[in-house]
Protein backbone atom coordinates (compact mmCIF):
# COMPACT_ATOMS: atom_id res chain seq x y z
CA UNK A 1 0.00 0.00 0.00
CA UNK A 2 1.26 3.48 -0.87
CA UNK A 3 1.71 5.47 2.31
CA UNK A 4 2.09 9.20 2.71
CA UNK A 5 5.59 10.10 3.93
CA UNK A 6 6.02 11.32 7.48
CA UNK A 7 7.48 14.80 7.11
CA UNK A 8 8.62 16.82 10.10
CA UNK A 9 5.62 18.58 11.61
CA UNK A 10 7.11 22.01 11.09
CA UNK A 11 7.60 21.34 7.39
CA UNK A 12 4.45 19.37 6.71
CA UNK A 13 2.01 21.71 8.44
CA UNK A 14 -0.03 23.59 5.82
CA UNK A 15 -3.26 25.43 6.22
CA UNK A 16 -6.03 23.27 4.75
CA UNK A 17 -8.37 25.61 2.94
CA UNK A 18 -9.85 26.58 -0.37
CA UNK A 19 -7.13 27.70 -2.71
CA UNK A 20 -6.18 31.37 -2.56
CA UNK A 21 -3.04 32.98 -3.97
CA UNK A 22 -0.31 32.72 -1.37
CA UNK A 23 -1.84 29.67 0.33
CA UNK A 24 1.19 27.53 -0.49
CA UNK A 25 4.54 27.58 1.27
CA UNK A 26 7.40 26.56 -1.02
CA UNK A 27 10.10 25.79 1.53
CA UNK A 28 13.06 23.40 1.39
CA UNK A 29 10.86 20.38 2.09
CA UNK A 30 8.42 21.23 -0.70
CA UNK A 31 11.22 22.03 -3.15
CA UNK A 32 12.70 18.56 -2.71
CA UNK A 33 9.30 16.93 -3.13
CA UNK A 34 8.61 19.09 -6.18
CA UNK A 35 11.68 17.77 -8.00
CA UNK A 36 10.14 14.29 -8.07
CA UNK A 37 6.44 14.98 -7.76
CA UNK A 38 6.29 17.61 -10.51
CA UNK A 39 9.13 16.54 -12.79
CA UNK A 40 8.45 17.01 -16.49
CA UNK A 41 8.35 13.69 -18.33
CA UNK A 42 10.31 13.45 -21.58
CA UNK A 43 7.03 13.03 -23.45
CA UNK A 44 5.56 16.15 -21.83
CA UNK A 45 8.73 18.12 -22.53
CA UNK A 46 8.52 17.23 -26.22
CA UNK A 47 4.83 18.14 -26.32
CA UNK A 48 5.42 21.57 -24.83
CA UNK A 49 8.47 22.32 -26.93
CA UNK A 50 6.26 21.80 -29.99
CA UNK A 51 3.49 23.96 -28.50
CA UNK A 52 5.88 26.81 -27.61
CA UNK A 53 7.85 26.80 -30.88
CA UNK A 54 5.44 28.94 -32.98
CA UNK A 55 5.76 31.80 -30.48
CA UNK A 56 9.56 31.83 -30.21
CA UNK A 57 11.22 34.93 -31.71
CA UNK A 58 13.18 34.40 -34.90
CA UNK A 59 15.95 36.75 -33.74
CA UNK A 60 19.52 35.47 -33.54
CA UNK A 61 19.55 36.29 -29.82
CA UNK A 62 16.63 36.95 -27.49
CA UNK A 63 15.57 36.64 -23.87
CA UNK A 64 12.98 34.26 -22.47
CA UNK A 65 11.76 34.99 -18.95
CA UNK A 66 10.31 32.10 -16.95
CA UNK A 67 8.13 33.79 -14.31
CA UNK A 68 7.48 31.58 -11.30
CA UNK A 69 10.07 29.11 -12.55
CA UNK A 70 9.85 26.90 -9.47
CA UNK A 71 12.53 24.23 -9.77
CA UNK A 72 13.31 25.36 -13.34
CA UNK A 73 11.76 22.23 -14.81
CA UNK A 74 11.05 24.02 -18.11
CA UNK A 75 14.57 25.42 -18.42
CA UNK A 76 15.86 22.58 -20.64
CA UNK A 77 12.88 23.07 -22.96
CA UNK A 78 13.27 26.85 -23.19
CA UNK A 79 17.06 26.85 -23.39
CA UNK A 80 16.97 24.47 -26.37
CA UNK A 81 15.57 27.15 -28.70
CA UNK A 82 18.37 28.59 -30.82
CA UNK A 83 19.49 32.01 -29.62
CA UNK A 84 17.59 31.89 -26.35
CA UNK A 85 18.93 33.26 -23.09
CA UNK A 86 16.65 32.20 -20.25
CA UNK A 87 16.05 34.16 -17.06
CA UNK A 88 14.36 32.13 -14.30
CA UNK A 89 12.47 34.23 -11.76
CA UNK A 90 11.12 32.51 -8.66
CA UNK A 91 10.01 33.99 -5.31
CA UNK A 92 11.14 30.95 -3.30
CA UNK A 93 14.89 30.81 -2.72
CA UNK A 94 14.63 27.13 -1.77
CA UNK A 95 12.80 26.22 -4.99
CA UNK A 96 15.35 28.09 -7.09
CA UNK A 97 18.30 26.45 -5.34
CA UNK A 98 16.79 23.02 -5.96
CA UNK A 99 16.14 23.97 -9.57
CA UNK A 100 19.68 25.14 -10.23
CA UNK A 101 21.02 21.91 -8.75
CA UNK A 102 18.66 19.70 -10.77
CA UNK A 103 18.06 21.59 -14.02
CA UNK A 104 20.53 24.47 -14.06
CA UNK A 105 22.67 25.42 -17.05
CA UNK A 106 25.63 27.78 -17.07
CA UNK A 107 24.27 30.37 -19.49
CA UNK A 108 20.91 30.93 -17.75
CA UNK A 109 20.23 33.57 -15.12
CA UNK A 110 18.50 32.84 -11.81
CA UNK A 111 16.72 35.56 -9.87
CA UNK A 112 14.84 35.40 -6.58
CA UNK A 113 11.89 37.69 -7.14
CA UNK A 114 8.24 38.13 -8.05
CA UNK A 115 6.59 38.67 -11.39
CA UNK A 116 5.17 41.97 -10.16
CA UNK A 117 8.70 43.41 -10.00
CA UNK A 118 11.05 41.97 -12.60
CA UNK A 119 14.63 43.35 -12.56
CA UNK A 120 15.00 43.58 -16.34
CA UNK A 121 15.04 46.48 -18.77
CA UNK A 122 11.86 47.62 -20.45
CA UNK A 123 11.21 46.01 -23.81
CA UNK A 124 13.95 43.42 -23.33
CA UNK A 125 12.08 40.10 -23.39
CA UNK A 126 11.01 38.36 -26.56
CA UNK A 127 9.04 35.67 -24.77
CA UNK A 128 7.56 35.47 -21.27
CA UNK A 129 6.63 32.04 -19.95
CA UNK A 130 4.38 31.32 -16.96
CA UNK A 131 3.80 27.65 -16.24
CA UNK A 132 1.32 26.80 -13.48
CA UNK A 133 2.32 29.98 -11.66
CA UNK A 134 -0.31 32.51 -12.71
CA UNK A 135 -2.86 31.35 -10.13
CA UNK A 136 -0.33 31.87 -7.33
CA UNK A 137 0.11 35.58 -8.10
CA UNK A 138 -1.57 37.84 -5.54
CA UNK A 139 -1.46 41.03 -7.63
CA UNK A 140 -2.37 39.88 -11.13
CA UNK A 141 -2.96 43.39 -12.45
CA UNK A 142 0.49 44.38 -11.19
CA UNK A 143 1.97 41.31 -12.84
CA UNK A 144 0.40 42.07 -16.21
CA UNK A 145 1.58 45.69 -16.05
CA UNK A 146 5.11 44.44 -15.45
CA UNK A 147 4.87 41.96 -18.31
CA UNK A 148 3.73 44.77 -20.60
CA UNK A 149 6.79 46.76 -19.54
CA UNK A 150 9.41 44.08 -20.21
CA UNK A 151 8.08 42.42 -23.36
CA UNK A 152 9.38 43.56 -26.76
CA UNK A 153 6.89 45.13 -29.19
CA UNK A 154 6.75 41.88 -31.17
CA UNK A 155 7.06 39.67 -28.10
CA UNK A 156 4.59 37.26 -26.56
CA UNK A 157 3.39 36.16 -23.14
CA UNK A 158 2.54 32.47 -22.82
CA UNK A 159 0.50 31.16 -19.90
CA UNK A 160 0.38 27.42 -19.34
CA UNK A 161 -2.15 26.91 -16.58
CA UNK A 162 -5.18 25.18 -15.14
CA UNK A 163 -8.34 27.26 -15.00
CA UNK A 164 -11.47 26.74 -12.92
CA UNK A 165 -13.70 26.71 -15.99
CA UNK A 166 -11.56 24.00 -17.62
CA UNK A 167 -11.07 21.25 -15.08
CA UNK A 168 -11.89 18.34 -17.36
CA UNK A 169 -8.22 17.80 -18.13
CA UNK A 170 -7.35 15.93 -14.93
CA UNK A 171 -9.65 12.90 -14.75
CA UNK A 172 -7.16 10.66 -12.95
CA UNK A 173 -6.31 13.23 -10.28
CA UNK A 174 -9.93 14.02 -9.49
CA UNK A 175 -11.00 10.38 -9.63
CA UNK A 176 -8.80 9.51 -6.67
CA UNK A 177 -8.79 12.90 -4.95
CA UNK A 178 -12.31 14.30 -5.51
CA UNK A 179 -11.88 17.03 -2.91
CA UNK A 180 -9.07 18.47 -5.03
CA UNK A 181 -11.67 19.36 -7.64
CA UNK A 182 -13.45 21.62 -5.17
CA UNK A 183 -10.16 23.33 -4.31
CA UNK A 184 -9.50 23.98 -7.99
CA UNK A 185 -12.80 25.78 -8.47
CA UNK A 186 -11.09 28.74 -6.80
CA UNK A 187 -8.56 29.04 -9.64
CA UNK A 188 -8.96 31.96 -12.06
CA UNK A 189 -11.08 31.45 -15.16
CA UNK A 190 -9.93 31.93 -18.72
CA UNK A 191 -12.37 34.83 -19.13
CA UNK A 192 -11.04 36.58 -16.01
CA UNK A 193 -7.49 36.14 -17.22
CA UNK A 194 -8.22 37.48 -20.69
CA UNK A 195 -10.05 40.46 -19.20
CA UNK A 196 -7.11 41.45 -16.98
CA UNK A 197 -4.67 41.22 -19.88
CA UNK A 198 -6.94 43.18 -22.20
CA UNK A 199 -7.43 45.89 -19.57
CA UNK A 200 -3.66 46.26 -19.35
CA UNK A 201 -2.69 46.59 -22.98
CA UNK A 202 -2.67 43.06 -24.38
CA UNK A 203 -4.81 41.12 -26.83
CA UNK A 204 -5.43 37.38 -26.83
CA UNK A 205 -3.52 35.85 -29.73
CA UNK A 206 -4.10 32.14 -29.12
CA UNK A 207 -6.21 29.99 -26.82
CA UNK A 208 -5.59 26.27 -27.08
CA UNK A 209 -5.70 23.17 -24.92
CA UNK A 210 -2.69 20.88 -24.92
CA UNK A 211 -2.69 17.23 -23.91
CA UNK A 212 0.45 15.88 -22.28
CA UNK A 213 1.59 12.51 -21.01
CA UNK A 214 2.19 13.26 -17.36
CA UNK A 215 3.04 9.70 -16.33
CA UNK A 216 3.73 6.45 -18.13
CA UNK A 217 1.58 4.40 -15.79
CA UNK A 218 -0.80 4.58 -12.86
CA UNK A 219 2.01 3.32 -10.61
CA UNK A 220 4.16 6.29 -11.60
CA UNK A 221 1.21 8.59 -10.98
CA UNK A 222 0.84 7.10 -7.50
CA UNK A 223 4.50 7.69 -6.70
CA UNK A 224 4.25 11.29 -7.87
CA UNK A 225 1.05 11.86 -5.93
CA UNK A 226 2.69 10.45 -2.83
CA UNK A 227 5.09 13.42 -2.83
CA UNK A 228 2.12 15.78 -2.39
CA UNK A 229 3.87 18.42 -4.50
CA UNK A 230 0.72 19.62 -6.28
CA UNK A 231 -1.04 22.44 -4.43
CA UNK A 232 -4.40 20.71 -4.96
CA UNK A 233 -3.05 17.78 -2.92
CA UNK A 234 -1.03 19.77 -0.41
CA UNK A 235 -4.12 21.71 0.65
CA UNK A 236 -6.25 18.63 1.28
CA UNK A 237 -6.73 17.40 4.82
CA UNK A 238 -4.37 14.59 5.76
CA UNK A 239 -7.29 12.16 5.98
CA UNK A 240 -8.57 13.05 2.51
CA UNK A 241 -5.09 12.76 1.07
CA UNK A 242 -4.42 9.36 2.65
CA UNK A 243 -7.84 8.08 1.56
CA UNK A 244 -7.00 9.01 -2.02
CA UNK A 245 -3.62 7.30 -1.79
CA UNK A 246 -5.22 4.14 -0.43
CA UNK A 247 -7.73 4.06 -3.28
CA UNK A 248 -4.98 4.73 -5.79
CA UNK A 249 -2.83 1.98 -4.29
CA UNK A 250 -5.60 -0.57 -4.78
CA UNK A 251 -5.97 0.41 -8.43
CA UNK A 252 -2.22 0.20 -8.99
CA UNK A 253 -2.24 -3.42 -7.88
CA UNK A 254 -4.86 -4.16 -10.54
CA UNK A 255 -2.91 -2.50 -13.36
CA UNK A 256 -1.73 -5.45 -15.47
CA UNK A 257 -0.36 -3.32 -18.30
CA UNK A 258 0.92 0.24 -17.82
CA UNK A 259 -1.48 2.85 -19.15
CA UNK A 260 -0.27 6.41 -19.64
CA UNK A 261 -1.86 9.16 -17.56
CA UNK A 262 -2.88 11.97 -19.89
CA UNK A 263 -3.68 15.47 -18.64
CA UNK A 264 -4.78 18.60 -20.45
CA UNK A 265 -3.78 22.20 -19.75
CA UNK A 266 -4.59 25.50 -21.40
CA UNK A 267 -2.05 27.58 -23.29
CA UNK A 268 -2.94 31.26 -23.66
CA UNK A 269 -0.80 33.56 -25.81
CA UNK A 270 -1.00 37.33 -25.42
CA UNK A 271 0.59 40.09 -27.50
CA UNK A 272 0.76 43.84 -27.02
CA UNK A 273 -2.27 45.59 -28.46
CA UNK A 274 -0.25 48.33 -30.16
CA UNK A 275 1.87 45.71 -31.94
CA UNK A 276 -1.12 43.84 -33.35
Amino acid sequence: MVKAPNFDAAEAQLERCSFVPGAMTYDRCMSERFLTGRALSSEAAATWRKAIAPFVPRDSAFTIVDVGAGTCRFLPVLQAFTGARVVCIEPSFEMLVAGVRENGVSNALYVVGKGESIPLESGSCGLVWLSQSYHHVTDRAGLVDELRRIVTPAGCVLIRNSFSDRLDGFPTLFRFFPSALQLCTALPTVAETVRIFEEHGFILDTDQEVEQQTCGSLREFAERSRMRADSSLALLSDDEFQSGLDSLSREVELESEPAAVIEKLSLLAFRLREAA
